[in-house]
């Protein structure tokens, strides 16, 4: 069945029945669309392009939604730049464009594997950043995205694949955003809500800002305050502001009262007004007889040790007392001359929002001088009438025991029973003379007994220049697979830092060797699995006793390799085969299989021969000859044992047929539909005599597709994905984009 990838509100539960339009907005607006998949095959995963003209609409962030239940290998790319995972190279990414991507991590399915699938895939959230009386978000098109769910228009950015890789078909729907066009502005509160005592006074910000080119005259009114005498009071000052286009101005709404003011609630709506535009903003203030409503402010730390030619900050909390909500003004005594010569600082930000009940933080940010120094800062908070005020001294070390930590590299994939090593980089950080100072390090591992690490060495000296420590890391073969967190810690006189090195255990490869013992010349099918891949192909190296036999490559991470057992002693060989350029451990990723040599038996052998390219359908005929001293024979106590082992591992016994004397046959059917029949079959034969001993062959064939089961999807649909590849290898192809070359480009292997 063919789906529907469209574009809606972030709380829809389908597609709307058109591309629909959302707005109209104006300058400076946030708001958020989502992106779902409706009716399609059950499927495990997408790769999904949106994009806007970063002129009027800019994309601020991305999220996944709830169709995808266990998200893995997820990325999320916004104007080019990598938010999550990476952004995929070649493509459409770029400004104005978001990519999600993710698979489902249990392997399976979603909608419990049941046809037709729905739900919301991704949110994306935008700001309207430039004037324009409509804007579209299509997906887009680029030649990177030749594997596409969209066979029209071409080289669409929507990917879409079940939990075997295989690419479903979708159509798309865009969507469109719209302004208002008329000039206008937006006024907003900050505080809406206030809190004050009777007998003080609050304060809440009125913000304007012009929409669509509007300048003119803001003209404020208020609701007017009543006239008893004890009843509160207000006013906005200044009560007119000059807004020019596409600017922001502000004025102030205050609340005043009296001792003899009562308790109670007041609603004030401003009004504002430019020519025949208004708009209206409303503010809650709630008058308190108890204790009268404050704040205090604190500084954490409130006293700094720095080194020269550094910075450093302190955090300034501010925390409600008594219900006070309001908006507090920060500021600080001046320095007593500029950087480096003198110590520097300013408080960020300069004014904070406080609710009732609520703290807020700003931070001091204190720039040391390149010289010795020391003083005390006050930090003054305003509200209204209240004023409180705290101190931060600080005192400023010519020269300093700080450093910097840097690990090179900080991230590893290893299979278990590798090692791998990262360089630590620990930089003073003043360059100095003469004085040195130590620094020692140490690491943990999270989870635990997992990796093992050592530090070398594990306490360093520094004085004017960079120093190295080396970290190796090693593991075992019963090293469990998965995500380790190494900490690497240093700590001097009064400093400590930390630098994160992560580590990836992969499963050790394993390697069988069929059949396990024969004779000097013997056929040997060795078949490898585990084997991790980088760069597209991974070379394998296969030596019997450390003599090359040969090498092949693969693109997954098994292979399958035949050989002739070279001349060698009866006895027990080892055949290895390793990765030599696997670059992000310990270079080399290596397994074995033991093998027997067999002596000869004098005179008796026995010899197998199969063609050696079949297709779905054939008949594949195997001939064995049985021969004593070069003469065909047909012992009575002769037993032929003949086995077929399939590319997927499972064997199947095969009946011999006699033709004559020495000659026998066998015979098998290939079948024509099956995920398992393409690649490489083995056939051994064994014969036993009673009187003659003993002898084995090997022998093999491909099965590889009909040229026109082969070029079917190319022929139909003009797009074909090459081989069965398992999920978690498609998985990794989107993200390293090799599902996007041209249709022209992709070749299958066996």
């Amino acid at each position: 069945m063919t789906g529907l990838v469209c574009m809606t509100t972030t709380t829809a539960n389908a597609c709307p029945s058109g591309p629909p339009a959302f707005g109209p907005f104006t300058i400076g607006t946030r708001f958020g669309i989502g992106v779902f998949i409706q009716g399609s095959d059950a499927l495990a995963g997408f790769d999904i392009y949106v994009k806007s003209d970063p002129a009027v609409l800019t994309p601020t962030g991305a999220s996944l939604g709830p169709l995808i239940v266990n998200p893995s290998l997820t990325s999320t790319c916004v104007n080019g730049i990598a938010q999550t995972g990476s952004c995929t190279v070649n493509t459409a990414n770029g400004n104005g464009v978001v990519e999600v991507t993710t698979i489902e991590g249990s392997g399976g399915n979603e909608c419990g594997g049941i046809s037709p699938c729905s739900g919301m895939a991704f949110f994306i959230n935008y700001t309207v950043v430039g004037s324009a009386a409509s804007t579209p978000l299509p997906y887009p098109a680029a030649a990177g995205c030749s594997a596409s769910s969209v066979s029209s228009p071409p080289n669409v950015c929507v990917a879409v694949a079940d939990n075997v890789g295989t690419f479903l078909t979708e159509n798309i729907q865009d969507a469109t955003v719209i302004q208002t066009s008329s000039p206008d502005f937006t006024m907003a509160a900050n505080p809406s809500s206030l809190s004050v005592n009777a007998g003080s006074f609050v304060v809440s910000n009125i913000t304007l800002v012009s929409v669509n080119g509007l300048q003119g005259l803001v003209v404020f009114q208020t609701t007017i305050p009543p006239g008893c005498p004890f009843c509160p009071t207000w006013n906005v000052n200044p009560a007119t502001v000059q807004l020019r286009a596409g600017g922001t101005n502000s004025s102030r709404l205050a609340f005043f009262t009296n001792s003899s003011t009562p308790a109670g609630g007041w609603v004030v709506n401003v009004t504002g007004t430019v020519g025949t535009v208004s708009h209206i903003v409303t503010v809650f203030t709630v008058i308190s007889s108890g204790p009268p409503h404050d704040f205090t402010i604190a500084a954490i730390p409130s006293s700094l040790i720095m080194s020269a030619g550094i910075n450093a900050s302190s955090t300034i909390t501010l925390t409600s007392v008594n219900g006070f909500s309001g908006v507090v003004l920060l500021s600080t005594n001046s320095p007593l001359c500029p950087q480096p010569q003198c110590t520097t600082w300013l408080v960020t930000p300069t004014q904070v929002s406080l609710g009732a009940g609520g703290s807020a933080n700003a931070f001091l940010v204190i720039n040391a001088a390149n010289r010795a120094d020391s003083g005390t800062i006050s930090v003054r908070a305003t509200s209204g009438g209240l004023v409180h005020q705290t101190a931060v001294a600080f005192q400023v070390q010519a020269s300093s025991t700080d450093f910097t930590l840097n690990a090179f590299q900080s991230f590893f994939t290893i299979p278990a029973g590798t090692t791998a090593s990262s360089q630590i980089q620990i930089n003073p950080n003043i360059f100095s003379t003469g004085n040195s100072f130590s620094v020692t390090l140490s690491a943990a591992v999270s989870p635990p007994n997992g990796l093992a690490v050592d530090l070398n060495p594990g306490i360093v000296t520094l004085s004017s220049f960079t120093v190295f420590s080396t970290l190796t890391i090693s593991t075992l073969a019963t090293t469990p697979a998965g995500n380790y967190t190494i900490s690497v810690t240093g700590m001097s006189s009064g400093f400590i830092h930390s630098v994160i090195v992560s580590v990836q255990v992969l499963t050790p490869p394993t390697l069988k060797v069929t059949p396990t013992s024969g004779t000097v010349g013997a056929k040997v099918l060795v078949q490898g699995s585990g084997f991790p891949v980088q760069f597209g192909q991974s070379e394998i190296i296969v030596s019997f006793d450390d003599q090359l036999v040969g090498f092949t490559f693969t693109s997954t991470t098994s292979f399958n390799f035949t050989f002739n057992v070279p001349v060698a002693q009866a006895g027990p060989h080892t055949v290895k085969a390793f990765e030599p350029f696997f670059f992000n451990g310990s270079g080399t990723i290596m397994a074995t299989a033991p093998f027997q040599v067999i002596s000869s038996p004098t005179g008796f052998t026995v010899t197998l021969d199969v063609g050696t390219l079949y297709f779905p359908g054939d008949k594949a005929t195997a001939f064995i000859l049985v021969a004593q001293n070069g003469q065909p024979v047909s012992p009575m106590s002769l037993q032929l044992t003949l086995q077929l082992i399939k590319p997927d591992g499972t064997i199947q016994i095969l009946v011999a047929t006699k033709l004559t004397t020495g000659v026998y046959s066998a015979v098998y059917t290939i079948p024509t539909t099956g995920t398992a029949i393409l690649g490489t079959y083995a056939i051994t034969v064994t014969a036993h005599s009673s009187s003659l001993g003993d002898s084995a062959a090997l022998g093999s064939f491909e099965v590889k597709p009909t040229w026109l089961s082969k070029n079917a999807g190319t022929i139909t649909t003009g797009t074909a994905i090459a081989g069965i590849v398992g999920f978690g290898a498609v998985g990794l192809a989107w993200k390293k984009g090799y599902l996007k070359k041209k249709d022209d480009e992709q070749t299958l292997q066996f």
